[in-house]
Order: C-alpha cells, then sequence, then structure tokens
C-alpha cells in the first residue's frame, strides 16, 4: 500500500471505530463471539465504486497475516471466536465482508434481498483488499481463510492472482449445492424460469429474514453446537443491517454457472497454492463430492474429511472443532517452515 494511501485508510478505521461501539455478552452474544478488544472497522471502496466493510485486529509480533472471508448471508461479526483463535496463535487477522452482505453495500433497494454481479467482481475485490487495504508486515506471509461461497470465491483469486496468498485453508466451499429432493437438472430449470419472471424472489424453500425464537440446535442445517449454532440469527436480532433472506431465483441461477465453471478440470488444474480443505460427513448445503474431487484435481490440496460434522465446521461442536484445529495448526506451521 502506498503512504499516502495507507494514511487514509488508517484515518477511516479510526472514525468508523468511534461509531462502531462492540458488541458485548449483555447484548445476549456469547463471550467468546463479542467484538475482540482492538478489533477496528473500516470501509473501502471497490471497482464499482460500492463500500466494502473490512475489520482486523493485530498482534504484537505476527508471524503470519490472516485473511477471513466468509460464506453466503454471512458477515465478520460471526467470525469472531476465529478471528480469537488466529490472534491468539500470534497473527495478524483481517476480514472482509462481501458486497451484498454483512456491513458492506447491498445491490437491491431491498437490503435483505440476495444478488450478486460475479464471483470474478468479488475476487477482484478481495485482490484490492488483501494488496491495497491489508497492512504488510515485514514479510510475514498472507494466507486466506475461506468458508463456502467465500471458499469458492477464494479458489477463482487464487486461479487469477496466484502471487497474493502463500496459502488457504477452506472450509466446505461451495462448488455444488444441495437441492433437497428436487433433481439438480429440475433445480436449474426452476431457477432459470423463476429468474426470467421474477429474479428477485425467494426459491421455493427460501423466504424472508425471520427471527425464530423456537429455534433449536436440531432443526440447523449447519452445526451440532448448541451455542455456535444460533450466533448468526442473534447477530442479527441485535444488528438489522445485517439481515438478509434465502437464495432468490436470479442468485440461484447464477450461482450454478459459477460453479460448474470453477468445477471444470482445466480451472482447478491451475490452482497450485498449498491447501487444506475440509469435506463434511454430514453436510446438508454444500455436496461433499464435489469438494473431494476438486481437491483431488488441484496440485498440493490435502482433503480433511470430517465424520458427521455438519456445513460450518467453524461452528460446530468442540468434539469436531478441537481435531480440526489440530489439523490446522501442523498445516499451518509446516507452510511457515518450508
Amino acid at each position: 500500500m502506498k503512504p499516502l494511501q495507507q494514511v487514509c485508510v488508517l484515518a477511516f478505521i479510526l472514525v468508523a471505530a468511534f461509531f462502531s461501539p462492540a458488541a458485548t455478552a449483555q447484548d445476549g452474544i456469547p463471550e467468546n463471539f463479542a467484538q475482540p478488544e482492538g478489533w477496528q472497522w473500516g470501509r473501502f471502496t471497490n471497482a464499482e465504486n460500492a463500500a466494502i466493510r473490512f475489520g482486523y485486529l493485530q498482534a504484537d509480533n505476527p508471524r503470519a497475516v490472516a485473511v477471513i472471508v466468509t460464506g453466503f448471508r454471512e458477515f465478520g461479526e460471526k467470525y469472531f471466536e476465529v478471528v480469537r483463535d488466529l490472534h491468539e496463535r500470534d497473527f495478524d487477522v483481517w476480514q472482509m465482508d462481501w458486497r451484498g452482505q454483512g456491513g458492506s453495500d447491498h445491490y437491491l433497494p431491498d437490503t435483505q434481498k440476495v444478488w450478486y454481479q460475479g464471483y470474478d467482481r468479488d475476487a477482484n475485490d478481495l485482490h484490492k483488499f488483501a494488496t491495497e487495504i491489508v497492512i504488510p508486515r515485514d514479510g510475514a506471509p498472507m494466507f486466506v481463510v475461506a468458508h463456502s461461497m467465500g471458499g469458492h470465491i477464494a479458489l477463482r483469486h487464487l486461479h487469477t492472482y496466484p502471487e497474493t496468498f502463500s496459502f488457504a485453508i477452506i472450509t466446505a466451499p461451495m462448488l455444488g449445492i444441495h437441492t433437497g429432493g428436487v433433481p439438480k437438472w429440475l433445480a436449474n430449470l426452476l431457477a432459470w424460469g423463476g429468474s426470467i419472471v421474477k429474479a428477485e424472489a425467494h426459491t421455493i424453500g427460501s423466504s424472508a429474514w425471520k427471527y425464530d425464537a423456537d429455534f433449536a440446535v436440531e432443526d440447523s442445517f449447519k452445526s451440532t453446537d448448541s451455542v455456535r449454532y444460533r450466533v448468526q440469527q442473534d447477530y442479527e436480532q441485535l444488528k438489522p443491517a445485517l439481515r438478509l433472506g434465502g437464495a432468490t431465483y436470479g442468485w440461484f441461477r447464477n450461482a450454478s454457472r459459477e460453479m460448474a465453471e470453477l468445477n471444470k478440470k482445466n480451472y482447478l488444474l491451475g490452482i497450485e497454492h498449498p491447501i487444506l480443505m475440509t469435506s463434511s460427513g454430514n453436510d446438508q448445503i454444500v455436496l461433499s463430492d464435489q469438494v473431494d474431487r476438486a481437491c483431488s484435481l488441484m496440485k498440493a490440496c490435502e482433503l480433511y474429511p470430517i465424520a458427521n460434522a455438519k456445513h460450518e465446521i467453524w461452528m460446530e461442536h468442540d468434539d469436531f472443532r478441537d481435531p480440526w484445529w489440530m489439523r490446522v495448526d501442523a498445516f499451518v506451521e509446516q507452510q511457515l517452515n518450508r
């Protein structure tokens, strides 16, 4: 980052921090998901002149710089526990909300409607964030921590900008979506028809955001942990700007096309970074067999299958999460000592 750019970014961060008080356990948010001490918020402008929200927490003597990018409908606050975990390992931690969700500018006047304009544009936003906003630290390597939709975009970024990140940790990348009992061809046909009639309408089975006070861990498709499973909903209840409804026809149709492109053999063969990737045995959101196939095609991808875990390993029960962290630690140390 150029000196003048850095000064401007830091000035904006200070202003944003002043007007962004931290969430606390008293807000009903579990302590390990409250805003960490020292966390700063900021925004930058992307190529389409949209404001992209980010946050960061620096270590005293960082061994590396971690960049977190989230999944579909997610936001930085949901990852505060992961931020703490990484920071305790002496990493600088930066996080960016994708355009259309979290604290970044949205696409539609109805800010709770899901939309996007192509994941390559999101990959470009990630590139600007990593190369112009994230502050380098004395040659410390930078790696990306990406989940689900964020994992899809991170893979695109690694393919297009291979020089930015030294390695990647990717959980349950969105390479194929579960459609329940609906065959894939029929789901795509419905999405195609729906996007023509009304692309901004919710798909069958999706709806506008609503708070469910009776939402139990047994109802979650994403986690089996009795606390972590509802952190996203509780933050959305606390901060209305974070709320998003379910998938729209336009989003599903376009995402399906982009997944088909990313799944091409030659595309995956072009990704050569060291990658640690999870495949959850009880994933009800993305197709684990597509994750397994993609990892097998990439030059340096290590697959870490987690039997019985649901989609969000970072939000899972400690019985799943602790062994995952052990493998992450070993992988990171291996990369840092290369």
